[in-house]
């Protein structure tokens, strides 16, 4: 797979990098900045560099575009990745609302070409397995997300846009968790406590589900906790490894917890830490396994689907956007 990769900041270096790891070549950098996007097509054995898209599905033959830009010119972009019969892999959020995001992915099925949100927590080994442990832990209760970010100490950046932005990684991950769950349906309620504070919920059967977002919380996080009758998981979302908790009750396991625990976790987190250091995964868990899933699917099109369906992207951006009206009126 050939591969253009637009934007050419940190998340275009790791797309560069998990679409190399996952067999494809980049032909091309593209970012308005041209000493930037010369600069990372120095590490792209055999990759030239345009300042437009446009000017780059001119001059090189490509299959798939990586859009890695900033989120307002997604649709812009995607639109003319669609026109060029390129198949695309396009940061959250696709676009800014789920009507630009149908009308996005309805440009690429006109043009039998394959579009994909990079949702890249629903991809980790940890939600995959998760995902396949939790079905046998008895009827689910709770799954909580709490993230904690440091993408609100950059200058003028509006906490409440970037607050919504980080909702695609939470809903995607529910997707994955509780597939029966119709996430644009559900009836969400959002306390907004001060800019970029959210605290989200909705029920769902028989459990809660809850989405924390804090901009300004201290230290940084992202971790989700799934509850059942038989157990719990604690995932770690930053590092890719969860804990398996037992759902058995005594008075010796009440005191052993905290002990049990905290061992446990610390094992997870060392053979994890050491089995990202022989894979060479430096940051983003998640999106090597998105990109090699995606191309594997863009060489199989028309039959191919991707790793985050059209009808699980339009779901999250419909979620979305109810969250946000939420927050607005919050």
């Amino acid at each position: 797979m050939r591969a253009l990769i637009v934007g050419a900041g940190l998340m275009g270096r790791h797309h560069a990098q998990a679409a190399i790891r996952a067999g494809g070549s980049i032909s091309a950098i593209v970012d308005p900045d041209g000493r930037r996007a010369a600069a990372l097509a120095e590490l792209c054995h055999g990759a030239s560099f345009a300042t437009s898209l446009q000017e780059a599905l001119e001059k090189h033959r490509a299959e798939v575009v990586h859009i890695c830009s900033p989120a307002d010119t997604h649709a812009e972009l995607g639109q003319l990745a669609a026109e060029a019969r390129c198949h695309a892999l396009i940061e959250k959020p696709a676009a800014a609302n789920a009507s630009d995001t149908r009308r996005l992915l309805e440009g690429f099925a006109r043009s039998g070409r394959l579009a994909c949100p990079v949702h890249q927590y629903a991809l980790q080994r940890s939600v995959r397995a998760a995902a396949t442990i939790v079905s046998k832990l008895g009827l689910l209760r709770q799954i909580a997300v709490d993230v904690c970010s440091a993408g609100g100490e950059k200058e003028a950046v509006d906490l409440d846009c970037l607050a919504a932005d980080i909702l695609s990684h939470p809903l995607s991950m529910i997707q994955k968790l509780a597939p029966r769950a119709p996430i644009a349906r559900l009836k969400w309620s959002c306390l907004r406590a001060s800019a970029g504070e959210w605290l989200i919920t909705a029920p769902f059967e028989t459990a809660s589900l809850c989405i924390t977002v804090s901009l300004n919380g201290r230290p940084t996080r992202f971790r989700t906790r799934i509850v059942s009758d038989r157990g719990s998981l604690e995932l770690d979302n930053f590092h890719d490894y969860f804990v398996q908790l037992p759902g058995n009750v005594s008075r010796a396991r009440k005191i052993a917890l905290p002990f049990v625990q905290n061992i446990k976790g610390l094992t997870a987190a060392g053979v994890n830490l050491l089995g990202r250091a022989v894979r060479n995964e430096h940051g983003y868990p998640g999106l090597r396994t998105l990109v090699a899933d995606f191309y594997a699917a863009a060489s199989a099109s028309p039959t191919g689907a991707p790793p985050i369906t059209p009808d699980e992207a339009i779901a999250v951006a419909e979620a979305r956007d109810q969250i946000m009206r939420l927050a607005r009126s919050a």
